[in-house]
């Protein structure tokens, strides 16, 4: 179901690069393999169990030599590529450390996997060790392997020319159908949440205009069972009084989008859990302008609001038991003679005036609108903001967690237990009532930075104005996880999408209520 509401669309098809080395998964009973290319968990000081202890007997003992002569010692994550071991043409073991023990671990385990046999030709049988209390370890494996092994590519390569032979990747479960319908249910739902994230964030920002983002929307939607898209074009942002996004897009060619992605998987009339992404489509900084270093890395200014559309995907692939919306404030930040300066005051739809203080905080101002809105508009029993809001949240928790903004206690322990849970890390930072004193303006309600205050408080004291007494609130500011300098296991070098699965597993809480 689709709604489409803009004044000015002109459809454009999403056309990316193949992710070529993204690998076929499949599923089968949990045996030794008599043969063939082969994963084994080895688990501290090499040592070899189950499944991977009777491979080695049907070797007459030479994987356990090769890791004796190697030194290889199991640690968590590390990896030793072994050949012709008597039935086996290919090995990869992968170290288990001290055992698995959360979904994050087997995430971890799996992308590990997928990367050590991205080169391989052949179909690869990969042993999954046993998690504590994960429910279909083989699934939760998978997904970390579609996750780990997703590469954008080169922009305008066509897709023939990409694609290129796949690795087929069977895990062994104990229940082969049990693990095939957890991942075609749920698993992999959660990896195509994450993709479609990764692709908005990682497009060039001279082809991702606003326009743009909002049509790549619209079609990733069009045909998805309960859900609905909005889009509201520069005209009608301007009419509803969206002073802070219509401002911050004035100085850009390329005028501002509002998207609603609307999804109703919970029982009618049940307020929606809703999530509002920051979607600066480039960020130069606007009159405050940046720096010239990393300054091309701001095509991923969007990522909260890539990060909000991909949690919707995953919902509603997965059918979710929820009701949930993301709506995405998506502008250009440029420095043209029609863009705002520092002094000038906005008035934002809530009819709260603010003052430019730096054009460079221009994140905060297309989330108030976009914030206000939709708590106008959807009346949600929880509203949260994502956004790679401030250089200072990454002066204080590095690349390791986003931050964390909430006056609701209770609100904090559920994202920190599904930030634990999705492997997705948070840090509960503070707002303290001197941050607010320090927001306000002499000629306005608020200013956009307040002096003297930390950074990223003072972003989350900011947004914090525009949500209501009644509307439970969270801000997650993800500028230091947005973007993988080097990757990892499961995150590539690149757009992270951060957030997809730290959302899904929040909206898990609210349907297990």
């Amino acid at each position: 179901m689709k709604t489409w509401i803009t004044a000015a669309a002109t459809a454009i098809a999403l056309v990316l690069p193949a992710a070529a080395d993204v690998p076929a998964i499949g599923f089968a009973k949990a045996e030794r393999p008599s043969k063939g290319a082969i994963v084994l968990p080895v688990g501290k000081d090499g040592a070899l169990s189950g499944i991977a202890r009777d491979a080695d007997r049907a070797a007459k003992g030479a994987i356990a030599e090769a890791i004796m002569t190697a030194g290889f010692k199991g640690g968590e994550g590390q990896t030793l590529t072994l050949y012709g071991m008597g039935p086996y043409s290919a090995v990869l073991l992968v170290g288990t450390g001290d055992g698995l023990k959360s979904a994050t671990d087997l995430q971890t385990y799996g992308g590990t996997v997928a990367r050590g046999t991205s080169a391989w030709k052949s179909a690869v049988n990969v042993v999954v060790p046993d998690a504590a209390d994960v429910a279909q370890d083989a699934a939760i494996a998978a997904q970390g392997a579609m996750l780990g092994a997703y590469d954008f590519g080169k922009w305008g390569k066509a897709a023939e020319e990409a694609a290129g032979p796949k690795v087929t990747l069977t895990f062994l479960a104990p229940d082969a159908n049990a693990a095939t319908r957890a991942w075609e249910s749920d698993a992999r739902a959660v990896a195509e949440g994450v993709f479609f994230a990764r692709d908005l964030i990682s497009t060039p920002s001279n082809i991702k205009s606003p326009a743009w983002m909002a049509d790549q929307v619209v079609a990733k939607f069009d045909g998805v069972d309960g859900v609905s898209v909005t889009v509201l074009d520069e005209t009608q942002i301007e009419a509803l009084g969206m002073g802070a996004l219509y401002g911050t897009g004035q100085g850009s060619v390329r005028p501002p989008r509002l998207v609603a992605i609307e999804y109703k998987g919970g029982a009618q009339g049940d307020a929606p859990l809703v999530f509002v992404g920051k979607g600066i489509t480039f960020d130069t900084g606007g009159i405050s302008i940046k720096p010239s270093a990393n300054m091309w890395r701001m095509r991923m200014d969007m990522s909260g609001a890539a990060a909000s559309a991909g949690a919707i995907l995953t919902l509603a692939k997965r059918d979710a038991k929820v009701n949930a919306v993301a709506v995405l404030a998506i502008a250009e930040n440029m420095p043209d003679g029609n863009a705002i300066r520092p002094g000038d005051v906005l008035t934002s739809m809530s009819g709260k005036t603010i003052e430019i203080m730096s054009t460079d905080a221009e994140g905060r101002l297309v989330l108030a609108d976009g914030l206000w809105w939709a708590q106008e508009q959807y009346k949600p029993k929880m509203a949260v903001t994502i956004a790679t809001l401030t250089g200072a949240v990454v002066g204080a928790l590095g690349s390791d967690y986003a931050g964390l903004f909430t006056k609701d206690d209770g609100l904090a322990g559920t994202f920190l237990d599904a930030a634990e849970k999705s492997g997705e890390s948070l840090w509960h930072l503070p707002v303290h009532p001197n941050t607010f004193k320090a927001i306000k303006s002499d000629v306005a309600d608020v200013k956009n930075s307040g002096e003297g205050a930390p950074g990223a408080s003072v972003g989350a004291a900011f947004l914090m104005e525009w949500a209501k007494e009644e509307t439970p609130f969270v801000h997650v500011d993800i500028a230091g996880v947005a973007w993988q300098n080097s990757g990892n296991a499961v995150d590539p070098k690149g757009a992270v999408g951060y957030g997809v699965r730290l959302f899904d597993q929040v909206a898990r809480t609210y349907e297990a209520k």
